[in-house]
């Protein structure tokens, strides 16, 4: 079973990462898909893809850090990209949901993001958290769509035309919770073809959980929980979206 959205580079994990990737493998879990959020942390991923097997590193500028991206790190980035392994350029994206981000300079590094993916054919990681439609704007206006929406949050009609055009849909913790009726339904109406699971750990612990940390882990109760949804085999569940993810980040 494939994370395709882990924060293993976490600073939170420091204590404890190698022993928390033991009990992960004990349980079947094989890979983790850990994209960088900031110029600065591309050397500690780059460094953790080196030292296991099973960690496939991404690079990418993240929304949150908006205000700390420099115009300089697009270059770094493009030149790391160029000279270094990678299954996918992210976590990149827009983010609504947060007031306090600047939106035309989000929308800028994005595109600029996006066009890079494009010209090296590599798949985008997307953060689309309250802004699902715009980040969906933004690919057809460049007509890419070779890419996975990371904790997608938007509606059954909006993953169906999101659907349509090739992107996966990633799916985590917060399925989880039992008051996600609308992601339930969301989940009910994806195709198994079309979607990841992930835990985007140590961020979004489960909602009975809200002052730990989320962890490896708990990608099996994502996996369970969808697929009693789904009303299929959790093995069914596993291997279609293991499927997906050597499909579109080339593993």
């Amino acid at each position: 079973m494939i994370d395709s959205h882990i924060h293993l580079d976490d600073r939170r994990f420091d204590a404890d990462r190698s022993q928390l990737l033991v009990e992960a493998r004990q349980t079947g879990i094989t890979g983790f898909v850990v994209p960088a959020t900031m110029v600065s942390g591309f050397a500690k991923i780059k460094a953790l893809a080196h030292e296991h097997d099973d960690v496939f590193p991404a690079y990418g500028l993240h929304p949150y850090f908006v205000h700390q991206h420099q115009p300089n790190d697009l270059q770094i980035l493009a030149d790391f990209l160029q000279n270094n392994q990678a299954v996918a350029l992210g976590e990149c994206g827009l983010d609504f949901y947060r007031d306090d981000l600047d939106r035309n300079k989000q929308q800028v590094f994005f595109e600029q993001q996006l066009e890079m993916a494009k010209d090296m054919d590599l798949p985008l990681i997307l953060h689309v958290n309250g802004a699902v439609q715009a980040v969906f704007e933004l690919l057809k206006k460049h007509q890419y769509f070779n890419a996975v929406m990371h904790s997608f949050n938007g509606s059954a009609e909006q993953a169906r035309q999101i659907t349509e055009t090739g992107v996966i849909l990633g799916f985590g913790t917060a399925v989880v919770n039992p008051n996600a009726r609308k992601l339930h339904q969301v989940i009910k109406s994806v195709a198994l073809e079309h979607m990841v699971i992930e835990t985007d750990a140590p961020d979004q612990p489960l909602y009975n959980n809200k002052n730990g940390r989320n962890l490896p882990v708990c990608l099996w109760q994502v996996a369970e929980f969808i697929a009693e949804q789904k009303d299929i085999a959790v093995t069914q569940l596993i291997q279609a979206c293991d499927d997906n993810c050597r499909r579109v980040f080339a593993l």
